[in-house]
C-alpha cells in the first residue's frame, strides 16, 4: 500500500470541521482554552478576585488591598479514538466522496461522544427547576422562572436554550421562529429565539426514566477543550 499522498493535517482539519458542524452543546461553551489541551492532563483558568467596596471617610485612611486570583482546573481526562481500513489510501483519497462516506459515520460517534459528555455535566447542575407536566404551559413556566433565577444573578452574558426534539414539539409556539433561509442558523441547530436567549434542539440531552435534562445557560458556564491530536494512515 502507498501512502505518498497521505496528509495527516488535512485529514484532521477535515475531520475537526465536520465534528464543530455536527456538535450541538459543545458549540455554545467556552472554547478558549483549545490551543492549550495538546500540551496538558489538565489547563488552570485564571480569574480576578472581587475588589471590596468601602464606604470612603475624608478623617480616615482607605484600606489598600492586595490584589487577588481565583482559578479552576480544566481536566482533560476524556479521550476517543476510530479506526477503518482503507485498501489504497491513495485511490481514497482520489475518488471524490470515498473517504468522506468512511469519516461520516466516525465523525457523527465522536460528536455524539462530545455532546453527551457535556449534556451530563448540564444533568449533574445543582440549580434545577422542573416543569410540573409535559405541556405548553409547564414548559413556559419552568423555562421562565429558570431566566429569572438567571438573570437575579446579576447574568449579562450571550445565554442559550437547550432542549430536546419532545420539549420543542410543547415549546416551538413560544419562539420567534428564525429565517428557514438562514443556513448559519439551521447549520447551528438554532430553532427561534425566546426572551432574548437562543434556543437550540439537540436530540442528544441527557435523560433517565423520569426526566429529560433541557439547559438554560450562559456560553461561559462551561469551558470545553477539544481536538484531533493525530491521524495516521493504516
Amino acid at each position: 500500500m502507498a501512502v505518498t499522498n497521505f496528509i495527516q493535517s488535512i485529514w484532521s482539519k477535515k475531520i475537526q470541521d465536520d465534528l464543530e458542524l455536527k456538535t450541538k452543546l459543545v458549540q455554545n461553551c467556552l472554547r478558549d482554552y483549545e490551543g492549550d489541551c495538546k500540551y496538558a492532563a489538565s489547563v488552570k483558568i485564571l480569574g480576578v478576585g472581587e475588589p471590596t467596596i468601602g464606604a470612603y471617610d475624608s478623617t480616615k485612611d482607605i484600606s489598600i488591598e492586595e490584589m487577588s486570583d481565583r482559578g479552576q482546573l480544566l481536566t482533560i481526562d476524556q479521550a476517543n479514538y476510530f479506526a477503518f481500513y482503507v485498501d489504497d489510501i491513495n485511490q481514497a483519497q482520489s475518488v471524490p466522496g470515498l473517504k468522506e462516506k468512511y469519516q461520516e459515520k466516525a465523525v457523527h460517534g465522536l460528536a455524539v461522544a462530545r455532546d453527551t459528555f457535556v449534556a451530563n455535566l448540564i444533568k449533574a447542575a445543582t440549580n434545577v427547576t422542573t416543569a410540573t407536566a409535559l405541556s405548553r404551559e409547564a414548559v413556559k413556566e419552568a423555562i421562565d422562572s429558570a431566566i429569572v433565577a438567571l438573570r437575579e444573578r446579576n447574568f449579562d452574558e450571550d445565554g442559550v436554550i437547550e432542549i430536546s426534539p419532545l420539549v420543542y414539539n410543547y415549546f416551538k409556539n413560544e419562539l420567534i421562529t428564525l429565517s428557514t433561509n438562514n443556513p448559519e442558523y439551521i447549520k447551528r441547530g438554532i430553532v427561534g429565539v425566546y426572551d432574548g436567549f437562543e434556543v437550540m434542539m439537540s436530540n442528544n440531552m441527557a435523560k433517565d426514566g423520569t426526566h429529560v435534562y433541557c439547559d438554560i445557560r450562559g456560553k461561559k458556564a462551561i469551558a470545553f477543550a477539544g481536538q484531533i491530536n493525530e491521524v495516521e494512515a493504516l
